[in-house]
């Protein structure tokens, strides 16, 4: 399998608690994913997978690759279109990816329920059309400090060049500890 992580980002994280993930392009996450979630995986972490840019059903066929069976996913992007939300046992769906205050109390639930929790957020440039940057701040500093709490990993994801701004990057690094680029 070619190497598509840094190893030394994927241990400074395990260890530091909060990274962010910078990706030139969403198929170059895509194709690397499934090597993510096996490094997660390996270092025996819970996954909570919290998407506002993939339906639930995209990111749970890469956990099945990866053998991943304890995870949870906060899905924002198809509750419009589920039948019957209560029928997927891993899955929390949200009305909107605007729903910050939704997120924030279901990943916080997830996060108390013990062991060692690796949260991904996928992405924070999809959060940022449904919200304003005053709010993903708030939602940056109240997810990266429960995380921090609760003593799990947190990993957000950004997709460079997709009309985020140098200054907003430079108040969400205030919350970081680590950070890397997939190329």
């Amino acid at each position: 399998m070619e190497q598509k992580f840094n190893n030394d980002f994927i241990e400074r994280i395990t260890t530091d608690g909060v990274g962010m993930l910078f990706v030139t392009e969403r198929y170059k996450l895509e194709e690397a994913s499934i090597e993510l979630l096996s490094r997660i995986k390996n270092k025996g972490f819970k996954l909570i997978y919290v998407t506002s840019s993939l339906p639930f059903k995209s990111i749970q066929e890469k956990l099945d690759v990866a053998k991943i069976e304890d995870y949870f996913i906060i899905d924002s992007v198809t509750a419009p279109v589920i039948q019957d939300p209560n029928a997927y046992k891993n899955c929390i769906f949200i009305r909107s990816p605007g729903d910050l205050t939704e997120i924030s109390i279901n990943l916080e639930n997830l996060m108390k329920r013990g062991g060692e929790n690796f949260v991904v957020i996928d992405s924070i440039t999809s959060f940022l059309i449904y919200n304003s940057e005053n709010e993903i701040l708030r939602f940056i500093h109240f997810t990266s400090s429960i995380a921090r709490e609760k003593k799990s990993k947190l990993v957000f994801i950004v997709i460079e060049n997709k009309g985020i701004s140098d200054a907003f990057l430079d108040k969400i690094r205030s919350f970081i500890d680590e950070e890397a680029k997939l190329e």
